[in-house]
C-alpha cells in the first residue's frame, strides 16, 4: 500500500506533461484540410520552378545544427510562443526546397567544422582540421594545393562579399570563406616551415575583397605589444596574439583611401549607428575570441549585438552593389552549447539563428537571391521519452518502468550520447532539487558515456534552400553539391555557366528561348564537358 501510495505521488508530480490538445486536432477535417493544402503548396512549387540567375547568394551555417537541434529547436520555440511547440512552424520549415548533405570527410566518418565548411564553400572534400585546400597538403601552404571558395569566385565577378558569425571571425565555418591553411587553429600563428600566413593575417590580405566582417576574434588581430587593452567592462583581454606585434585593426583601418568610407566597430551601440548607406566597408569585432551565448548574464554580453542585427546591417550595406553580393552567416554558438551540453543555451542560439533567416527573407526577393541553408555538422543530442503534448525541456520525469524507490532516477525528455555530464547512479533526494536542476538555464541532461566534452555526430544534415535554381536541392546529396548548386545558380563558373541560358548575356538568351535553362543544347553540351573533363582527371 504505501508503495502504491509513492508511484501514485510520484505519477502525479512527474508522469507525463498533461497534454494540451487544442479542439480543431480532434476533427476529421483539420487534417484533410491541412493535407491538402500540403498537396497543394507542393504541386505549385514544382510547377513554378525558379530557374533565374542568383544574383545574390546568403548562406546560412549552423555549426553543429543537427535534425534533432532543428526539431527541438521548433518546439522550444513555440512554447516560448505559448503553444505546445510541436505544431510551430520556423522560418526554416517554411523554406520551398530540402534536401539532406552527407557530411563525413576524407580521412574521418565524424567530420569537423573545417572539413565539412570547405565542402560547402568549395566543393571538395578535405580532411578533418583542414581548411580551402585538399587533403593532398602535407602540412604546408606551398605544394599549390589550394581550392577556391564560392567567396573568392564572387570577388572575381565584381560582387560584394561579407561574412558573419557569433564565433570568432577566424574560426573554421567563417575561415572557409577566405583561408587557405593545413591547421585550422593557426588563427594568428602558424606551424615552423609551413609556407602558410596565418589566418587572421589571410584575412586582413583579402580586406579589399571582403566588405563586410563581424564577429568576434579582437585578440588575433592584436599585436604582442598590445598588452593593455580593455574590453567594454574593463577587462583586459587575453589571448593568442600576433607574435611579431602586428595590429592588424589598426592596419585595416589605416589601409583604404580618402574616397573610400570604412569602419571599425567593436560594440552593439556602434553597430547600430552605423549607416549602411554611405559605408564601403565594416568591420565588426564584438569580443576577444567567441561572443557570448545568448542566455548569458555576463557584463560583455550587453554589449554585444545580436545574429540577427548582424545579419541586417551587414545585407544593408552589400545590397548596394549592382552586380550582386556573397555572404556566409554561422551561428557558431549552438555548437559550443552542445559541446558543453547546455541544450537550452543550444537551442536559444537555434532560435536566434532561425530568426536571422528570416531577416535575411524579409531584406532579399526570391527572384535574385538564393538562400541555402544548413548545418555543416551534428551532435550526439537527442530528445524525446514519455511526454505527453507540450512537454517542456525543464519537465521531470521519472523512471517508472522499474521501482522509484530502488532504481529509478529522474530526467527529462533530452540526452546527450556523450559528454561530461554522467553518472550511471545519479539521483537527487527530492523532487523539488531535481525540478531547480532542470528549470536552469544551465542545465546539462544525462549522458549515456562519459568525456570532457560533448561530440559531433556522422548523420546526414538537412540542407534547406529558396530562391533561384533552389529546387536542385532536392533529394540526397554529398555535401559538396551545395557548392555546385551556387556556382550554377550564380554563374559563378563563367565558362561551364555559358552551357546554360541563365548564365548567358540577354542576347544569347533570346536566341536559345528564354530564360529556362533547361535546353537539351545545354545539357548536350555540359555533359560532353563533363565527359572530357572526367578523361583528364587522374584517378
Amino acid at each position: 500500500m504505501k508503495f502504491l501510495i509513492q508511484s501514485i505521488a510520484v505519477f502525479l508530480l512527474l508522469g507525463t506533461a498533461l497534454a494540451v490538445v487544442y479542439p480543431h486536432e480532434r476533427t476529421e477535417s483539420y487534417w484533410k484540410s491541412q493535407r491538402e493544402n500540403d498537396l497543394l503548396e507542393s504541386i505549385n512549387k514544382f510547377s513554378q520552378l525558379n530557374t533565374n540567375k542568383a544574383k545574390n547568394v546568403i548562406i546560412f551555417i549552423g555549426d553543429g545544427m543537427s535534425i534533432g537541434t532543428t526539431t527541438a529547436g521548433r518546439v522550444y520555440m513555440g512554447q516560448k510562443m505559448g503553444k505546445n511547440g510541436e505544431e510551430h512552424t520556423t522560418t526554416l520549415d517554411q523554406f520551398p526546397h530540402v534536401g539532406t548533405a552527407k557530411t563525413y570527410s576524407v580521412n574521418s566518418q565524424t567530420p569537423d567544422s573545417a572539413a565539412t565548411a570547405t565542402a560547402i564553400l568549395t566543393g571538395v572534400k578535405t580532411a578533418n582540421g583542414v581548411l580551402g585546400l585538399t587533403s593532398a597538403h602535407q602540412g604546408k601552404c606551398t605544394t599549390n594545393k589550394d581550392v577556391e571558395t564560392a567567396l573568392e569566385k564572387a570577388v572575381k565577378l565584381g560582387k560584394s562579399t561579407g561574412v558573419v558569425t557569433t564565433t570568432r571571425i577566424q574560426h573554421a565555418t567563417p575561415a572557409s570563406a577566405y583561408a587557405h591553411i593545413p591547421q585550422r587553429s593557426w588563427y594568428s600563428h602558424v606551424g615552423y616551415g609551413s609556407g602558410c600566413k596565418d589566418i587572421a593575417q589571410q584575412l586582413f590580405d583579402k580586406r579589399h575583397d571582403i566588405q563586410v566582417l563581424l564577429g568576434g576574434g579582437r585578440v588575433h588581430m592584436h599585436g604582442v605589444t598590445d598588452r593593455d587593452i580593455l574590453d567594454e567592462v574593463g577587462i583586459r583581454e587575453t589571448g593568442l596574439r600576433r607574435g611579431f606585434g602586428t595590429n592588424l585593426i589598426q592596419r585595416w583601418k589605416d589601409s583604404f583611401g580618402s574616397n573610400v568610407t570604412n569602419l571599425y566597430v567593436k560594440n552593439r551601440q556602434e553597430l547600430d549607428q552605423v549607416d549602411p548607406e554611405s559605408t564601403d566597408y565594416l568591420l565588426g569585432l564584438f569580443a576577444p575570441t567567441e561572443m557570448e551565448f545568448r542566455l548569458s548574464n555576463s557584463m560583455r554580453s550587453q554589449f554585444q549585438p545580436r545574429l540577427p542585427e548582424m545579419v541586417e546591417k551587414a545585407i544593408r550595406v552589400l545590397r548596394k552593389n549592382d552586380e550582386g553580393f556573397f555572404l556566409l552567416v554561422e551561428g557558431g554558438m549552438i555548437d559550443k552549447a552542445h559541446h558543453k551540453t547546455l541544450v537550452k543555451y543550444a537551442l536559444e542560439e537555434f532560435s536566434e539563428f532561425d530568426k536571422a533567416v528570416q531577416v535575411a527573407k524579409q531584406l532579399t526577393s526570391d527572384d535574385d537571391t538564393l538562400i541555402i541553408a544548413t548545418a555543416d555538422h551534428g551532435h550526439v543530442f537527442t530528445f524525446g521519452n514519455t511526454g505527453g503534448r507540450g512537454t517542456p525541456f525543464s519537465k521531470i520525469m521519472v523512471n517508472n518502468q522499474i521501482p522509484y524507490n530502488t532504481l529509478g532516477r529522474y530526467y527529462t525528455n533530452t540526452a546527450y550520447g556523450n559528454g561530461p555530464n554522467y553518472n550511471a547512479n545519479r539521483t537527487w533526494n527530492s523532487w523539488s532539487k531535481a525540478k531547480r536542476h532542470a528549470e536552469s538555464a544551465a542545465y546539462q541532461p544525462l549522458t549515456a558515456v562519459k568525456r570532457a566534452g560533448e561530440t559531433h555526430s556522422a548523420e546526414d544534415m538537412i540542407v534547406y534552400a529558396s530562391g533561384p535554381m533552389s529546387h536542385l536541392i532536392t533529394g540526397v546529396h554529398e555535401q559538396t553539391f551545395i557548392a555546385e548548386v551556387v556556382s550554377h545558380a550564380a554563374c559563378l563558373n563563367p565558362e561551364a555557366g555559358l552551357d546554360f541560358a541563365h548564365c548567358q548575356p540577354s542576347s544569347e538568351k533570346d536566341k536559345e528561348g528564354g530564360n529556362n535553362g533547361s535546353g537539351e543544347t545545354q545539357i548536350n553540351n555540359l555533359l560532353s564537358r563533363l565527359v572530357e573533363e572526367g578523361k583528364e582527371a587522374n584517378y
